[in-house]
C-alpha cells in the first residue's frame, strides 16, 4: 500500500496507550486525516497470536478515529470461493481459544455489547461497491471464522467450520471487530482470499504464497481502500455507537 498516493507520503506517528506504544501512519484523504496501522508490525514481524489488539484500538480510539476500515488475508472454505478474489464479510464465528479479549474487564460492572449487525452497514456497503470498481470480484454476504493461529488449520477443523457455516476462515480481524464496537467505532473489513483452506486445497499450504497473492493484490486493494475512504458518508446512518 506504501507505494500509491497519497499513502506513501504519510508520516510516522505514535500513540502512547494504557496497553503499550503503537505506531501508525498518519495522512490526510481529501482533507480528512487517515491514519494506518500494520496489525503485525513493519515486516510482518508480529504473529497473529502475540497482536497487542487492545493497543491498537485503543489508539485509534484516542485518536478520535470513528470509522475503521480492516483488511485480512484469509482461506476459502468454498470452493466457488477462488484465491484471488475478495470478500466483504458480515459475519463472524469467533473460535478463539486465546481467552478472552475485552475492555469490559474491569469490576465496575458488566457490560454486554449487542453483535446482531456485527460488522457496520456504511463500512461494508462502501467496501464493496469500491472493491469492485478496483477489479475485484467481491463476494458478499461472508462469514469469516477467526482461528488463533499462527498454524493453519486442519482438513477436520475446516470441515467443521463448513458446516457451521463459515465461508472463510482467518487469525486477525477478530478480536478487532469487537473492540470496536465496545468503542463504539463503525468497523467494516474486505478480505482477499488468498488460498484454500486445507482438505480443499490439493497442495500443502504455504505461507510464502500467501504473501505472494496479498502482494500481488496490493495495488487493487490500495485503490478499494482509497475509494472507501472517500466515498463515505459525513454524518453516520448506522447504529454501531448505539449497539456498544
Amino acid at each position: 500500500m506504501g507505494q500509491l498516493e497519497p499513502f506513501c507520503s504519510w508520516k510516522t506517528h505514535s500513540v502512547e496507550t494504557d496497553y503499550g506504544t503503537v505506531e501508525l501512519q498518519r495522512g490526510e484523504i481529501d482533507g480528512s486525516t487517515v491514519f494506518f496501522t500494520p496489525r503485525h508490525g513493519r515486516g510482518h514481524t508480529v504473529p497473529p497470536h502475540r497482536i497487542n489488539y487492545k493497543a491498537l484500538m485503543s489508539a485509534l480510539g484516542k485518536l478520535g478515529v470513528e470509522r475503521i476500515i480492516g483488511t485480512a488475508a484469509v482461506g476459502s472454505l468454498l470452493v466457488d470461493l477462488s484465491p484471488g478474489t475478495a470478500a466483504v464479510l458480515t459475519d463472524f464465528i469467533d473460535f478463539s481459544r486465546q481467552g478472552v479479549v475485552t475492555f469490559f474487564d474491569s469490576p465496575d460492572g458488566v457490560v454486554h455489547t449487542d453483535f446482531s449487525e456485527p460488522f457496520c452497514p456504511e463500512v461494508s456497503d462502501s467496501l464493496l461497491v469500491t472493491a469492485q470498481k478496483s477489479g475485484f470480484e467481491v463476494t458478499t454476504p461472508c462469514v469469516y471464522l477467526r482461528s488463533d493461529g499462527p498454524r493453519y488449520e486442519t482438513p477436520a477443523e475446516i470441515a467443521m467450520f463448513r458446516s457451521w457455516g463459515a465461508d472463510v476462515v482467518g487469525m486477525t480481524t477478530v478480536p478487532e471487530a469487537i473492540l470496536a464496537r465496545e468503542m463504539g467505532i463503525c468497523y467494516g473489513a474486505i478480505a482477499i482470499i488468498t488460498n484454500y483452506a486445507a482438505g480443499i486445497s490439493p497442495m500443502p499450504l504455504s505461507h510464502s504464497e500467501v504473501m505472494a497473492m496479498m502482494a500481488s493484490m496490493g495495488d487493487h486493494l490500495s485503490r478499494a481502500l482509497l475509494e472507501s475512504a472517500r466515498s463515505l458518508p459525513v454524518n453516520k446512518g448506522c447504529r454501531c455507537e448505539r449497539n456498544r
